[in-house]
């Protein structure tokens, strides 16, 4: 028997770039503002509508994010660009609509709630039921501010501290959201359990359940981390069940976060809820290569991506994990990736007295 592949793959998918928030939050050293700015400026660039930009959680838990402010203040807000922040508390929501006001690009924050009590009390310090007050919380704080409340569902497959997780404890939490106002859900395979076959029924089934809701309610979404290598099979997997629209990172860097940076110790949560340091996303590069290559429009520019991932390996002066940005797509050639044309030498901070230094630093913004 043949399988129709190619005809039940969808034409078109959206993309999330989640670098400026997922990815970075799990590296222990700090990007200052400048660096985050000019990377989520090249996103958008390379035609992203929906990007990730920081988190408003407290820097004693997030030390990456204790510039959320300054980051949102230093991008210019760009017509049909979802800007997308974080945010676990009422005072991050607070935060979050003062960012507004103040005219920074903000258009909707996540929270995170997992679908098992273990991880949600190492990640957060609590369990599902201890947390939807501060939920609704947030819910009330952003009405009539415009802004939107994402809720992301950690663990939607399993974690390492509750073992395998029930689709019904995904559907429950939406089904609750739901009842409560939200209209945004990102389930998340936060610690890389699923497989392609669970990736393909879970989404199917979440199809099933929620598909009146598909034209006022997003939770179409693949989010899976690369922990055992089966990252982009469950993104496609996850595609072919239903999935519309596909986050990953640049670098597949991100997952649990960095509690110690430059040798700052944030406070932390409580134990680390993953042995393994190598928890990232599902890589941007080799994610759009993939989709590309399957026929699927994405509407970024791959070849300008695969530069950037090659330029993040400059920054954070180590290999990542990503192949395409290294070898290309099969239908090309190698990733010219600092060829003078994109001013890829120019990643801020400018330091004073190199030789490249420009005149104008405002050129390169």
């Amino acid at each position: 028997m043949k399988l129709d592949i190619k005809g039940s793959m969808p034409k078109k998918i959206d993309v999330m770039e989640l670098f400026a928030r997922d990815g970075i939050q799990a590296i222990d050293t700090y990007l200052p503002v400048e660096t985050k700015v000019w990377f989520i400026n090249e996103f958008i660039a390379c035609g992203y509508k929906h990007v990730e930009t920081t988190n408003f959680s407290h820097p004693r838990f997030l030390v990456q994010s204790k510039d959320a402010e300054e980051v949102l203040a230093g991008l210019k807000r760009v017509e049909g660009i979802h800007y997308k922040t974080y945010g676990m508390t009422p005072a991050a929501a607070k935060r979050a609509v003062a960012a507004l006001e103040k005219g920074h690009p903000v258009d909707s924050m996540a929270f995170t709630i997992s679908a098992a009590d273990l991880h949600g009390k190492r990640n957060s310090g609590r369990t599902r039921d201890e947390y939807k007050p501060e939920i609704k919380e947030m819910f009330n704080i952003f009405k009539g501010s415009g802004l939107k409340l994402d809720m992301a569902i950690a663990c939607v497959y399993g974690s390492p501290c509750d073992g395998p997780v029930p689709v019904q404890n995904t559907i429950d939490l939406i089904k609750w959201g739901l009842d409560n106002g939200i209209r945004d859900f990102t389930p998340c395979d936060t610690t890389g359990e699923s497989n392609p076959v669970r990736s393909y029924e879970y989404m199917a089934r979440l199809v099933d359940e929620f598909g009146k809701y598909d034209n006022e309610a997003t939770y179409r979404i693949a989010h899976f981390h690369d922990t055992r290598g089966m990252g982009l099979a469950n993104t496609f997997a996850s595609v072919m069940g239903g999935a519309r629209l596909v986050e990953a990172s640049l670098g597949a860097l991100g997952g649990q976060p960095a509690f110690i940076v430059d040798n700052f110790a944030g406070k932390g949560t409580g134990p680390n809820y993953l042995d393994g340091v190598d928890v990232g996303n599902c890589s941007s590069e080799d994610m759009l290569v993939m989709l590309d290559e399957l026929g699927i429009e994405t509407g970024i520019d791959i070849m300008r991506m695969l530069a950037l991932g090659r330029v993040l390996e400059q920054v954070l002066r180590r290999k990542l994990r990503p192949f395409t940005s290294k070898n290309g797509p099969c239908t090309h050639g190698i990733v010219e990736w600092n060829d003078g044309k994109q001013g890829y030498m120019f990643v801020p901070p400018w330091q004073d007295g190199y030789f490249c230094y420009p005149k104008d630093k405002s050129q390169l913004r």
